[in-house]
């Protein structure tokens, strides 16, 4: 007890040194909440919740809203992917003169084809007293009916 009452004035100086130490340090930790605080407001500004969980719930419902609008889309790509094949785009043209007595490259074939040559090829025969238009079915690069040699080269061109 000698020892407490002699040294009694380092003892309340060592006790107020810890306790503006400790005031020191819950300042600090004040600051940084008040720090934590602003920025956790700031980010659950606009959410419509109270909550960091019902933000997180709200981002998991729609995110799996967007999963299923993904494999839907990868649906409808996959549908046109396998319809493209088919679709008639590849196209060809040659003008010729059908005749020798006629003036000049009046006469035309045109196939129009899918990229397993199938199809149609047009042909307009130009002649003084008409013009006539024949259309043939091409499956596979020909055709049930006889080609010209106009056609076979248009339906080989139709790339």
């Amino acid at each position: 007890m000698d020892w407490l009452t002699e040294n009694i004035e380092i003892i309340v100086i060592v006790l107020i040194a810890m306790v503006l130490i400790q005031w020191i340090m819950m300042m600090n930790l004040g600051g940084k909440l008040k720090k934590l605080r602003k920025s956790y407001l700031h980010m659950m500004e606009g959410t419509g919740v109270e909550n960091l969980e019902g933000v997180i719930q709200s981002l998991q419902a729609e995110q799996q809203l967007q999963n299923a609008e993904i494999e839907q889309a990868a649906l409808r790509m996959a549908n046109v992917e396998a319809r493209v094949p088919q679709l008639k785009s590849n196209i060809a043209i040659k003008r010729y003169n059908a005749f020798s007595n006629t003036g000049s490259d009046m006469s035309f074939s045109v196939a129009i084809t899918n990229d397993n040559k199938d199809g149609i090829v047009l042909t307009s025969i130009h002649s003084r007293e008409g013009a006539y238009i024949y259309g043939k079915p091409v499956e596979k690069g020909t055709s049930q009916y006889s080609l010209t040699p106009e056609e076979e080269e248009v339906i080989n061109a139709a790339k």
